[in-house]
């Protein structure tokens, strides 16, 4: 990325207007995030709607933005998800054992019983399907890198929930805790100039629904732009070659 690149980006990103809550982790990462107490719907969580609204904002200045939806995903237990090109899902719950890919929390033995706002729900209109978290950690892998990360993440109940990365610092963004009685969060982040290599969600002993889930894909240099790289490449070989050439000859006196 050029300095010019880079600043074009930082300039965009500057501009969005984030939802609720905002905070600036350091220099190139910005946060987006938004609960709504109570909430089991998006109809009912317009704080999460939002924060998901300006990260697609930001997120669309840095690159492609993909979104898996875990419609096509399978039932059931997993040990590893192939959810896209280049994307992994793996993950351990509470008791060491596989996480899920569901499409209601109903058979769900607890007490009280499960509810959208206490377990999770779907977020994709007209879909069903969502990853459920029976706490423990969901960590997304993309093989070539990504600098911005979104999802909705309903069922949140308790504090000290994180997503954690690295880009090369080891980075903990809060998952912020709707309430007591669960509601609806939207957490996501760009960090432009960044390659993070995976993300991992860690939800502790809560029972949480997550759906929806953003990233970035870098864009591809043009063609051009890759030709011009590789004549600049070779032109810079045929020079160290021709030096090297000038060293071999002999000193005449």
């Amino acid at each position: 990325m050029t300095d010019t690149q880079f600043a074009t980006k930082s300039a965009i990103l500057a501009m969005v207007v984030f939802a609720l809550v905002t905070t600036q982790a350091h220099a190139g990462l910005t946060l987006f995030t938004g609960a709504d107490d109570g909430a089991g719907s998006l109809a009912t969580a317009p704080n999460s709607v939002v924060a998901a609204a300006s990260f697609d904002a930001a997120a669309a200045a840095l690159g492609t933005e993909n979104t898996i939806t875990f419609e096509s995903s399978p039932l059931g237990l997993f040990s590893s998800l192939a959810l896209a090109s280049g994307v992994t899902l793996t993950g351990a719950n509470v008791n060491g054992n596989d996480q899920s890919i569901v499409n209601t929390t109903s058979n769900i033995n607890i007490t009280p019983p499960c509810s959208n706002a206490s377990c999770g729900y779907n977020t994709t209109p007209g879909g069903s399907n969502f990853l459920l978290l029976f706490g423990g950690t969901a960590t997304f892998s993309f093989s070539g890198g990504t600098d911005a990360f979104g999802a909705y993440l309903s069922g949140v109940q308790n504090a000290g929930e994180t997503i954690t990365f690295s880009d090369g610092t080891s980075q903990s963004v809060n998952i912020p805790n709707p309430g007591f009685d669960g509601g609806t969060t939207f957490v996501g982040f760009a960090d432009a100039a960044n390659s993070i290599a995976s993300i991992t969600i860690n939800v502790n002993n809560d029972i949480v629904g997550v759906d929806d889930v953003r990233y970035v894909t870098d864009p591809v240099p043009e063609p051009a732009s890759l030709a011009l790289l590789g004549g600049a490449l070779a032109g810079l070989a045929l020079t160290r070659r021709r030096k090297h050439m000038l060293g071999l000859k002999p000193i005449r006196m």
